[in-house]
């Protein structure tokens, strides 16, 4: 007799995870960083690159719901994971162009001469 295929959830996952359904090897990825360095690091490229790259064709989760993957999941250090995620999302939401220079008071830059 042939049974219904049901797909495996990883043990990570706490409930119902679309990710999981959606982007199987991006969201395989997303739980290593947890443990693999170079997980994290791709991460963290994909966050630095969000904006110059176009992802919009790829089979990836986006930064949008980083947070929320990383409070979805069971991880080794809950604390680390999810600075690691909002981080990631921080860096997409950066300014390109960062702060403005702010004029620096002319006592501090004597200060900084003497």
């Amino acid at each position: 007799m042939m049974t219904a295929h049901v797909p495996v959830r990883p043990l990570a996952c706490r409930a119902q995870c679309v990710a999981a359904d959606e982007h199987p090897v991006h969201h395989a990825r997303l739980l290593a960083v947890d443990t693999d360095i170079d997980a994290l690091l791709d991460l963290l490229e994909m966050a630095v690159t969000w904006r110059e790259l176009d992802w919009s064709e790829a089979p990836v989760i986006g930064p949008r719901d980083w947070p929320a993957f990383a409070a979805a999941h069971r991880w080794r250090d809950p604390a680390r994971a999810a600075r690691v995620f909002s981080l990631a999302a921080d860096i997409v939401g950066r300014d390109v162009a960062g702060p403005a220079a702010s004029p620096q008071p002319a006592a501090l830059i004597e200060l900084v001469r003497s």
